[in-house]
């Protein structure tokens, strides 16, 4: 079966020579990004040192610039692999009343969110990648 991380992802909007960003965005979770490395990998371990390092500068430019443009009351970050073994990271902007704070993504819904709130996000998201497309560009990672 072919990884579903590997090749061109219709929702990427950013990538460099080891790694791509998508829109992982959905419902529940409007502002939401997937940090994908190029080569298939399974593990932070098989990454170069080259590599490690290229990832922790950019997400460290997601945080950084999810907290300016979306303003949201935490972030989270999650790096699994076990349905995928492609090594990847979920960076999900999170706020008090979304739908299942203080839960975890992947925890019980907690509420609804109105039409308002989830356009308002997704607004936000739209000048957040371009926002951050321009910060990694402009980092040179």
């Amino acid at each position: 079966m072919a990884c579903v991380l590997c090749g061109d992802l219709p929702t990427k909007f950013w990538e460099n020579e080891h790694f791509s960003i998508i829109d992982a965005s959905d419902n529940n979770f409007p502002c939401f990004v997937r940090v994908i490395a190029k080569r298939h990998v399974a593990e932070m371990s098989l990454l170069t040192q080259e590599e490690r390092t290229m990832l922790w500068s950019i997400l460290n430019i997601v945080e950084k610039t999810m907290l300016i443009e979306l303003h949201p009351d935490k972030i989270n970050y999650a790096q699994f692999g076990n349905m995928v073994p492609h090594l990847h990271w979920h960076v999900i902007a999170r706020w008090k009343d979304d739908t299942h704070f203080p839960e975890c993504p992947w925890g019980s819904k907690l509420r609804e969110v109105s039409q308002e709130w989830y356009v308002n996000r997704q607004t936000r998201m739209k000048s957040f990648k371009s926002a951050l497309s321009k910060a990694l560009d402009e980092a040179n990672v």
